[in-house]
């Protein structure tokens, strides 16, 4: 049988540069993009989620945005589905998959190919555990095992988020059930990562902040709830959502909003690189002050890319 087509992926946490080398590394690979983001799935939330914007989508194409209403349940279970379906067609066009995001278990769940929504537990509580582990991040979850069965968390290796999941999911159904289904991808795959000093990270992360709020943020969560949307619905109680709506409900100064929404961006900044630091496979590229398209920082990831699959 033959082996499916390479893939290759920019990940790292928010505001660390990842479009911005992904669009340079497409100007010499042949790349269609899997975008790895579990707050991009949703329609209407552009700004606020940095969504590539209609100019990079018509140079660079971009699959997995736009799946969802913010009101529609959306897992990994549904993201795995759709890009695994999107791997044949990308490979079928001569072109490669380059997975460019910050949602590591996306990531992971795609190139180690677990099956999120086999039976054996409820659907539902699966859906509700995997999207804490994709948002609240591996820390918060291995914390709640050990609070909740410190005796399977003793059992556990806590810092395999796969294997915190299925503790948690065994502890809620009394211990029943069998082993979640495991087809990893069968072709090779190369992950850059973009690496940054914390202090730089963060002022890039104020930054995006404070662009945010002047630049249409409010003006989108108000059109979000001119629709009918909640703004209790998990998509909009996000960072730079939850504050927007209430800046514009006068709870808040814009100042205190863009404070706020920096600082939850920062603590989630934190859990991504938690996450990414636990997985061997990334080779990383330390970008430190400069722009993630700086040239030197190019060849650097292009050469890392190309010996990992050669």
């Amino acid at each position: 049988m033959k082996r499916p087509a390479p893939i290759i992926g920019i990940v790292g946490p928010t505001a660390s540069g990842k479009t911005d080398l992904a669009l340079a590394l497409a100007r010499s690979w042949p790349v269609e993009v899997l975008v790895a983001d579990s707050r991009q799935v949703y329609r209407g939330m552009d700004i606020g989620t940095a969504k590539p914007d209609a100019a990079v989508r018509s140079t660079l194409p971009h699959h997995l945005l736009d799946l969802a209403d913010p009101d529609q349940p959306f897992t990994v279970a549904h993201w795995v589905e759709q890009a695994r379906a999107l791997l044949p067609q990308i490979a079928g066009r001569g072109r490669m998959a380059m997975l460019v995001g910050g949602t590591g278990l996306y990531v992971s769940a795609l190139i180690d190919g677990h099956d999120y929504a086999a039976q054996g537990w409820s659907p539902e509580t699966r859906a509700r555990l995997t999207d804490a582990l994709a948002v609240e991040g591996l820390e918060s979850l291995a914390a709640q095992l050990a609070t909740r069965d410190p005796e399977m968390a003793a059992r556990t290796d806590v810092r395999n988020p796969r294997r915190v999941l299925r503790a948690l999911e065994r502890r809620e159904a009394g211990g029943g059930g069998v082993e979640l289904a495991t087809v990893p991808y069968a072709g090779r795959v190369a992950l850059i990562g973009l690496s940054r000093p914390r202090e730089v990270l963060y002022r890039r992360i104020d930054e995006r902040a404070a662009w945010l709020f002047r630049n249409g943020l409010p003006e989108e969560v108000r059109r979000l709830l001119d629709r009918g949307y909640d703004p209790a619905l998990r998509p909009l109680t996000g960072h730079g959502y939850g504050e927007a709506a209430r800046y514009l409900a006068g709870e808040w100064s814009l100042e205190q909003a863009i404070e706020v929404t920096a600082r939850r961006t920062r603590q989630y900044a934190k859990r991504q690189l938690s996450w990414f630091r636990h997985e061997p496979r990334i080779m990383w590229v330390t970008a430190g002050g400069r722009a993630a398209d700086d040239p030197e920082l190019v060849a650097r990831a292009d050469t890392l890319l190309r010996a990992a699959l050669t």
